[in-house]
């Protein structure tokens, strides 16, 4: 009798070939995941208190974060505390055309948004200050969804390339914190990379806020 094979990414040959599979698997995990609403709350809050009480954290006076789509962890509550905590919090709006973004420093999560991309994220309004690179100081926190990362710091987008081609304009990358965000689930050993692909230094689950290196 023939043993049922269950594909892994060794099975495909080309970079590309295991991205897809990676994104596939970890989509079908994120559906089922994602769909335990309470489980989804208190990670919620077991982010907030993370970040909150590090270090790295309390010495920050800005948080560039996201607006999370419904198979993302929810870091919205923890803008929220950086903003009642006097910290400066921006998060990106994507251009009409092409893979390029922005980030646009926020108030409050109420009348600041509008939700008129193909993605149906909820996105700055024109009402905003768009953030330029070099007001972006040294000890911002950065954080940046994906699909799947590693403990080396290989992160898997969603094949757009947004974050890539932003972060890859931030000067000092490699000596800032730039923290990947997905649940554990989605933390694998093997993460294919390519030259553009750009790591990330702490990752943020329902588990911790850890340092990769």
């Amino acid at each position: 009798m023939s043993q049922c094979h269950t594909p892994t990414i060794y099975d495909y040959e080309t970079v590309e070939e295991q991205k897809s599979f990676l994104r596939k698997r970890a989509k079908a995990a994120l559906k089922e995941y994602c769909s335990d609403l309470p489980l989804m709350e208190q990670t919620a809050e077991s982010v907030v208190a993370s970040v909150t009480n590090s270090d790295e954290y309390k010495s920050a006076t800005m948080i560039l974060g996201f607006m999370p789509m419904n198979d993302e962890v929810d870091i919205i509550p923890l803008m929220k505390q950086a903003l009642k905590d006097k910290k400066k919090v921006a998060v990106p709006k994507m251009a009409k055309s092409g893979n390029d973004m922005e980030f646009y420093l926020i108030d409050d999560f109420d009348g600041d948004f509008i939700s008129d991309n193909k993605y149906n994220i909820r996105e700055p309004s024109e009402s905003c200050t768009k953030l330029s690179l070099d007001q972006i100081p040294s000890d911002a926190l950065i954080f940046v969804p994906g699909l799947v990362f590693n403990l080396e710091g290989a992160r898997l987008g969603r094949g757009k390339g947004y974050y890539d081609k932003y972060l890859s304009r931030v000067s000092d990358r490699d000596k800032r914190i730039v923290c990947g965000v997905c649940f554990t689930i989605c933390v694998t050993k093997a993460v294919p990379v390519e030259k553009n692909d750009v790591r990330v230094n702490y990752l943020l689950n329902e588990y911790g806020f850890i340092p990769l290196r």
